[in-house]
């Protein structure tokens, strides 16, 4: 009996070794559970941090979130993986969230040289790579990393958005104010149709000068279907427009009429929305 106990510890041992070599290193949870811990400092200091309000203030907030980005990742990175079909999950969950820093870098750059265009297509950029770092770490069943980020960095998203829209707002109020000279400069016709057939074409070509400037301003990221509907009513208008001044020149009177009555009505639409975006000189205060 004694000699089978003697044989059976160094076999027990063994096997203990044997198990220990093999291990596939933490479980799926254990490792969701490590890196949220991880992930946690730096989601609160992203989410924590005030709104740009500024192209110098966003630089600042999109270069302290790609440092807090790369430390996350470098943290994610050291940590054992699980083993198995997880450990490619968990290695692909962790490139995503790598992924979240390039347009988060693109933009303190775009930031640093005030640029507005290349600072809107970063935004974009960052939040389409933070949703899919989300989606990806969700699924995985993280609840910080990935998560939270996406959260935190809604709030430089935002910044940029009104960093942004303030310069379309001030560019696109100096639009209107110089198309209102142009109107200002234009000659009231006189009694003949001719003048003023030329007096409205006169009109007409000044708006369709305009509607076509504000398009060629960059839009702010996340504004795209509220200025496309507004812009959309300002060419809608115009072509209106354009309807009335052929029929004057068709002699339609009755259909000059009608479609006077129906330019009211989008003019007031027109400015509402114009109004709504801040282009007042463009909308109400310019009629």
């Amino acid at each position: 009996m004694r000699t089978r106990l003697t044989l059976l510890i160094p076999v027990v041992a063994l096997a203990t070794a044997l198990t220990a070599c093999g291990d596939d290193g933490p479980s799926k949870t254990e490792f969701t559970t490590q890196a949220d811990r991880a992930c946690t400092a730096g989601n609160t200091t992203i989410s924590t941090a005030t709104k740009p309000a500024n192209a110098p203030q966003v630089a600042t907030a999109a270069g302290d979130a790609t440092s807090t980005i790369d430390a996350q990742v470098a943290a994610l990175r050291a940590m054992k993986t699980p083993g198995g079909d997880d450990k490619d999950l968990a290695v692909g969950v962790v490139n995503t969230i790598a992924e979240v820093a390039v347009p988060t870098k693109a933009l303190q750059e775009a930031a640093g040289r005030n640029d507005d265009a290349a600072m809107a297509r970063a935004a974009l950029d960052m939040q389409a790579t933070a949703e899919s770092a989300s989606n990806t770490a969700q699924a995985f069943g993280m609840a910080q990393c990935g998560i939270q980020l996406k959260f935190g960095l809604g709030n430089l998203f935002d910044g940029v958005k009104q960093v942004v829209k303030a310069t379309y707002v001030a560019k696109g109020e100096g639009l209107c104010r110089d198309a209102a000279r142009k109107y200002d400069a234009i000659a009231p016709p006189g009694n003949s149709l001719a003048s003023f057939n030329r007096f409205i074409d006169a009109v007409n070509g000044v708006s369709t000068k305009l509607a076509a400037d504000l398009k060629a301003l960059q839009v702010p990221p996340g504004d795209d279907a509220t200025v496309a509907d507004m812009i959309g009513a300002v060419d809608g208008l115009n072509a209106k427009s354009r309807e009335a001044i052929d029929a004057v020149k068709a002699g339609n009177d009755r259909l000059f009429i009608a479609l006077v009555d129906e330019l009211r009505v989008a003019q007031t639409s027109v400015n509402a929305k114009l109004d709504a975006y801040g282009l007042k000189t463009c909308g109400s205060a310019g009629s």
